[in-house]
This record gives C-alpha cells, structure tokens and sequence, in this order.
C-alpha cells in the first residue's frame, strides 16, 4: 500500500471532484449548466483551500517559510547581574549588554567585531 502525505491526497480530491464535475457537466447535455458546475467547483476548492491555508494546514516549502524577525544568537552572563546578547534583528547583528544599569545597543557587522565589542563592554 502507498502511503500519501495529505497534500497529495488533497489534489487527488480536486481532480476526482474535477472529473465528476466534468462528467455532470457532460451528461447534463446544456453549456450553461456545466459551466455552473464548474465555476462552483472551482469556488468551493478556492474556499477550501484559502481555509486551510488561513489555518497553516498548507505549509510553505522551506525557501518560502517566514524567518523570524528577532534571534536571540547567544546570550552569555559575565557575572550574576551582567549579561552579553548577540540578537539579530530582520538580518542585523546587534550585541546587547545588560547589567546594573539601562541596556547599552550596539550594531556589529562581523563575528570579529562582536568578540571585540564584548570584550569592551565587559570591561568597562
């Protein structure tokens, strides 16, 4: 027996329901009338599909598939009250450096520049 993922077995429904509304469409002898059979088809997998994807039932592939605007990258605690964070933010590195204090928010480019911000901060 050949297992199927559910996507596959959606687009079997549709085109089994596709020849169905084909072959009604045929046997009803008039033009008007198939092509009523045919657009409501067409709007009810429209509606169905749009459902499913409203409920996330119809994951995107990878490539498409959204990226999180904020990444926590690293986090590294230098003492019980101070902290270094490395946070990407839609593509931008940003090292964070939390303690005593208000948070201090740099922009780093590099994995060089981060190590040697850190080191920095921590120091001062």
């Amino acid at each position: 027996m050949i297992a199927l993922t559910p996507r596959q077995k959606l687009v079997a429904l549709a085109v089994a329901f596709g020849l169905l509304t084909l072959g009604l469409a045929v046997a009803s002898g008039s033009f008007t009338t198939g092509a009523r059979l045919v657009l409501g088809g067409l709007a009810v997998g429209g509606l169905c599909s749009y459902g499913l994807a409203q409920r996330g039932a119809l994951a995107l592939p990878g490539r498409f598939a959204k990226t999180p605007r904020l990444q926590v990258v690293q986090k590294v605690g230098l003492s019980a009250r101070c902290g270094v964070a490395l946070v990407e933010v839609d593509g931008r590195a940003y090292l964070i450096v939390h303690g005593e204090g208000a948070p201090r928010v740099r922009r780093v480019s590099s994995r060089a520049a981060v190590m040697a911000q850190a080191l920095k901060e921590a120091a001062s």
